[in-house]
């Protein structure tokens, strides 16, 4: 009669690698999400940048004698943003000419 079972130290060395398996998946696991959360940052800035520059070019004739400095919010207020969260309205942003490229140049102020 053979018996088809496990003994303790097969058991053990199962469990043993099955927590190894576990353990490195809840760390790759919890890399996943500050990853996350730095792509979404960075979405967030590109967003800005897009949306600026858009406005930009329709004032560049405004910015080819002076900056200026709007915030999230006037970019709501005149369409080129959609802010339902409120997240970019605190955000203040320059807007300059660049002559060396005729083009907008945009720069988010911390």
């Amino acid at each position: 009669m053979q018996n088809k079972g496990y003994t303790i130290p097969e058991l053990i060395i199962i469990i043993i690698i099955v927590g190894i398996f576990s353990l490195v998946l809840i760390n790759k696991s919890s890399n996943i999400f500050v990853d996350t959360n730095d792509l979404t940052e960075e979405t967030q800035k590109l967003i800005l940048i897009k949306s600026s520059t858009d406005y930009a070019n329709s004032i560049i004739d405004t910015l080819k004698v002076e900056d200026k400095y709007i915030t999230g919010k006037d970019l709501v207020e005149t369409e080129y943003l959609v802010d339902d969260e409120n997240i970019y309205s605190d955000v203040k942003i320059k807007l300059s000419y660049d002559a060396n490229t005729e083009s907008p140049k945009v720069e988010i102020l911390e």
